[in-house]
């Protein structure tokens, strides 16, 4: 489960896109750049504070997406929904990444 988790590191080089298409788009990807440092967690139930994180961050998506969603629909602006995606992926793998390291700092 560990090296799964290692290999997501690898998606941040598509970042390297944004200077072939010159706007900040693709510098999203740079998020996967700290699941690196998830290869040398020294947990020995690693596989517990995965699925801590992952709630963490399933919790994250549910809320803000109905709270996106709602938003949208009261406002009537669907031009939200773009950016509100973006702030949903990156978000949710902000939230695993610091739970799973916080979990791992805890020892619990």
């Amino acid at each position: 489960m560990k090296n799964a988790f290692w290999y997501l590191g690898f998606l941040s080089v598509l970042s390297v896109l944004t200077l072939k298409e010159g706007d900040g788009g693709f510098l999203g990807f740079l998020g996967f750049l700290p699941y690196f440092s998830i290869y040398r967690m020294s947990d020995e139930r690693i596989e517990l504070n995965i699925g801590r994180a992952s709630r963490n961050a399933f919790m994250f998506t549910i809320f803000f997406g109905s709270a996106t969603i709602t938003y949208g629909y009261w406002t009537g602006d669907d031009q939200i929904l773009l950016p509100a995606f973006v702030i949903l992926f990156g978000g949710a793998l902000m939230v695993c990444l610091l739970s799973l390291f916080f979990y791992d700092r805890m020892g619990r």
